[in-house]
């Protein structure tokens, strides 16, 4: 074990010598000494203790309270309870049930998160005082759940959290102050579960490892009978069923949870290390404080808004870890990491809505999370191989439900059979990374060219070519709009085929590598349906107007795809696909208030943008996939589809090969609307937008000289860093100089 300094020495003989089952609140270093001193706390874990000075990270004065703290006086229901994660483990609050990226039990479209009991899972059930006041919060602000219980003399609080520094620990710790003259008692229960169905797990005998609760086993079922089951062991601080307090005692309990792989307890002895440190929580404020100083969205006028905001972001910057050395990242799920059980939430399972959905915006404000999401892609790069040869294809086709393997671990065929333009989603997301960062290394180094390059390879041979109409089609297919399936030539589908088809041209050149000149040829002639006579995109083939759609579909042509429209297409196309989506899941609204949005159609875009809101659970301002609290949740793709209403709509901001434009609207009810930290070739950006002006800020020097024009007057200006620059508010862009 690396680094382990005296204190840890002292703390692990203390484990092997001492019954963890002792009376807490009578330690080596008793709560007497405390009593002296009310600027010092005697932490407590297991049968050791230590007195340190009690000092408090301030909150970061960045970020208003009122709006980054979520705080109620009762629960809701359980489903309605809130997240933590870090990307590596995740919890519900107060569930039985913990999950760790990338453990899945079960063989093929069963393949589902492994569950493991809820070690973490800890609550209060009785006190010994009187309670008269109770607060729970979700604090987005620093990454933590928090419950608060309050008398006249005592004061307890409990603090959850999954560590963003030491991303294997999932975090309890119980602070008590009891300002009275009597001791005080507090019982514990353990939401622990029945045992997990998916894991052939045991307990180390409690006699043998007195210091920690260990579990430890093998998932049941491989995914696939190439993969095996997957090891995994887990540590957890033995729970009391009562702590107790003295008269006058400061103190506070750390309960952890450490899963891995393998059976190593650096990090749960690195926990116990920082805690005893009195760094354990303060290094995880402060890496979410390096998040929200990194990049977040901040509005004045409607603080309801500003709240939804700042939780939407929390939920989905909390599925990226901050360091991937710390253990697997296989992707992000629509329900986000604490969901994903047999049969539901899709089963935890990676697929379009990463791409397509919560890519973007973690895209715009943080790539360098941005990246992680796609280099989860270049890990299963040779699953995707392997399904085109399969299939009977060239390169790489992605499968449709990833999970585990990267196979196909779809449940059912019509899905799995013909929604392919995942493939396609897969590549646009690679080409907005790229135009973004230009970032070479990624390119050439890391396997991106490769991706990019086999995907385009797919899509050749995937097409059928029409030699009476010289063109190139794409036959048996699902689009988004699930409710219509097999058909020919989606225009989605054929659509993003065809930017699969054209990325090679842009990023190749980028490291000095020639493109496949077919790939551009079959782009130019790829069939993208379109009616003529009414000016509008019909779905596929055979497409009537009138026809129910599940979704936003042919909508996404404008945004994300890009696709060069005229305001009478883009208009058409809007108005004539609003009529027949009676009741599209979450993400969908957002996409047509981006469009109207496009089109200055101001009011139509605030009705659909409100419409948002009735996917989002009070009081922790979860997500579900559909209205009224239906279908997935916590549903990360609603979020990421909200959150390029703002950024992408409001903001205004489009990606193009040579710039990032922006055309700012106020969102309604609200008079300022602040995006810190936009990512843009190696630079960072802020943007101020009010009713008549807008301000940019560059914060970090970008890959060369940036230059800022405004469009209607063809104002040029070269940004200088730490400096704002104002104009009337207008449409822009940031190219370099």
């Amino acid at each position: 074990m690396n680094n382990i300094n005296g204190r840890m020495v002292l703390i692990v003989l203390a484990f092997l010598s001492l019954d963890i089952g002792i009376s807490l609140g009578n330690g080596t270093n008793n709560t007497e000494e405390a009593d002296h001193h009310d600027d010092h706390v005697t932490l407590w874990h297991g049968p050791s203790t230590v007195i340190i000075k009690d000092t408090k990270r301030p909150y970061p004065a960045f970020l208003d309270q009122d709006v980054t703290i979520l705080s109620v006086d009762s629960l809701p229901d359980a489903a309605s309870m809130p997240t933590i994660g870090n990307g590596y483990l995740a919890t519900l609050v107060h569930s039985d049930t913990m999950y760790m990226n990338g453990v899945y039990n079960g063989p093929n479209g069963t393949s589902h998160r492994a569950r493991l009991r809820s070690t973490s899972s800890i609550n209060i059930t009785d006190f010994s005082f009187p309670v008269t006041g109770r607060k729970y919060s979700l604090d987005v602000g620093r990454g933590m759940y928090i419950e608060e219980y309050t008398s006249d003399d005592v004061r307890v609080e409990m603090n959850m959290y999954a560590h963003q520094l030491l991303n294997r620990l999932l975090v309890t710790e119980i602070s008590v102050v009891n300002n009275g003259h009597l001791s005080v008692h507090m019982n514990l229960s353990q939401n622990i579960g029945l045992p997990s169905e998916d894991l052939s797990f045991q307990t180390a005998d409690r006699e043998v490892i007195s210091q920690f609760r260990k579990d430890y086993g093998n998932t049941n079922e491989a995914e696939f009978d190439t993969a095996g089951t997957i090891p995994l062991v887990s540590l957890s601080t033995w729970v009391p069923d009562t702590i107790t307090v003295e008269a006058g005692g400061n103190v506070r309990y750390l309960f952890q949870t450490c899963v891995q792989p393998y059976e190593n307890g650096e990090y749960f002895m690195k926990g116990i290390d920082y805690f005893f440190n009195g760094t354990l929580r303060s290094s995880h404020e402060q890496k979410w404080e390096e998040i929200w100083r990194k990049g977040r969205i901040d509005m004045d006028g409607d603080v309801n808004i500003s709240r939804i905001n700042y939780a939407a972001l929390y939920y989905l910057l909390s599925e990226v870890p901050r360091d991937e050395s710390y253990g697997p990242f296989l992707g992000i799920s629509p329900g986000g990491l604490a969901h994903g059980a047999l049969h539901k939430d899709y089963q935890g399972h990676i697929f379009w809505d990463q791409e397509t959905w919560m890519f973007p915006p973690i895209l715009a404000l943080h790539s360098d999370k941005g990246k992680k999401v796609l280099e989860t892609r270049i890990k299963k790069h040779a699953s995707a191989k392997q399904i085109a040869k399969l299939r009977g294809y060239e390169g790489a086709m992605y499968p449709w439900e990833s999970a585990y393997t990267g196979l196909e671990v779809c449940p059912l065929a019509q899905y799995s059979d013909y929604e392919q333009h995942i493939t396609g989603d897969i590549a646009l997301a690679f080409k907005q990374y790229v135009m973004m960062t230009r970032d070479k290394h990624f390119l050439d180094s890391e396997g991106a060219a490769d991706v990019i390059t086999d995907i385009a390879s797919f899509w050749m041979s995937r097409m059928t070519y029409n030699q009476d109409e010289d063109r190139y089609e794409i036959n048996d297919v699902m689009p988004p709009d699930e409710y219509h399936y097999p058909v020919n030539n989606s225009v989605y589908t054929n659509s993003v085929a065809k930017i699969s088809l054209l990325l090679p041209k842009y990023a190749l050149p980028l490291i000095n590598r020639k493109p496949d000149p077919r790939f551009e040829d079959i782009a130019n002639k790829t069939f993208i349906p379109f009616n003529d006579t009414g000016k509008w995109h019909p779905e596929y083939d055979g497409y009537t107007q009138d026809e129910t759609v599940k979704q936003a579909d042919v909508v996404l042509l404008g945004f994300p795809l890009m696709v060069d429209l005229s305001e009478e297409i883009r208009k058409n196309d809007l108005e004539i696909y609003e009529k027949v989506t009676p009741g599209g899941p979450a993400m969908t609204w957002g996409m047509f208030a981006i469009g109207w949005l496009e089109l200055n159609e101001i009011a139509k875009a605030e009705r659909l943008f409100k419409k948002q809101f009735i996917n989002v659970v009070p009081p922790f301002n979860i997500w579900s996939e559909v209205e009224n609290g239906g279908g997935a949740r916590n549903f990360l793709t609603g979020i990421g589809g909200y959150l390029q209403s703002l950024i992408f709509g409001y903001g205004g901001f489009r990606i193009f090969e040579d710039r990032l434009q922006f055309d700012p609207t106020l969102p309604p009810d609200i008079s300022t609307f602040n995006l810190t930290g936009i990512d843009y070739l190696d630079g960072s950006f802020d943007f101020h937008f009010a009713e008549t002006h807008m301000s940019v800020k560059q914060t970090k020097v970008a890959m060369g000289a940036m230059n800022l024009t405004v469009t209607s007057s063809g104002q040029t200006e070269t940004l200088d860093v730490g400096v704002w620059v104002q104009y009337p508010r207008d449409k822009a862009y940031l190219v370099l100089g």
